[in-house]
């Protein structure tokens, strides 16, 4: 007899979980699409564009249609890179703050050689990280490998 009074309730809390599951799978998918919708936005505009990468407006992300040497009416200096390069991440703070310092010298470019390879080939970039340094259509200079601050304002200074 105290089975038949527990099954009814029982029944209810089934169906009221799977009822949950169904608003919560709703919310997932909901969720999932605004996310999908956000990363296609997101992949056009990179496609089409340049997107500056940190908020002083001095770090430019180069598409794979970009050249930074072509807007050379001052120094340009690429910091070619990838995302799962270790010494590349340990880099790229050091090449942002530099950066903000010589951003009225020198035009500043953070490649990602996995997604501008022909960028990369034109500079002849076969290990990162690697930073270019161009000026006036001179020879590009280059240095491979993680560099402190101390060092990179010393090549910056004395190629821009």
């Amino acid at each position: 007899m105290k089975l038949l009074h527990i099954l009814p309730f029982a029944a209810l809390a089934i169906l009221a979980s799977c009822n949950s599951k169904s608003a919560s799978n709703a919310e997932t998918d909901n969720a999932a699409d605004t996310a999908t919708a956000a990363i296609e936005t997101v992949a056009a505009e990179a496609d089409s564009a340049i997107a500056v990468t940190d908020t002083t407006n001095v770090v430019i992300t180069a598409t794979p249609s970009d050249d930074p040497a072509a807007t050379a009416d001052k120094a340009v200096v690429i910091d070619f890179s990838a995302t799962w390069c270790g010494p590349c991440q340990q880099f790229k703070p050091v090449f942002h703050k530099v950066a903000g310092e010589f951003a009225s010298k020198a035009t500043f470019y953070t490649v990602d050689v996995d997604e501008c390879k022909t960028l990369a080939e034109k500079y002849n970039v076969s290990s990162i990280p690697c930073v270019v340094v161009l000026k006036n259509g001179a020879e590009p200079v280059t240095h491979v490998g993680f560099m402190n601050e101390a060092e990179f304002k010393a090549l910056v200074e004395k190629n821009i």
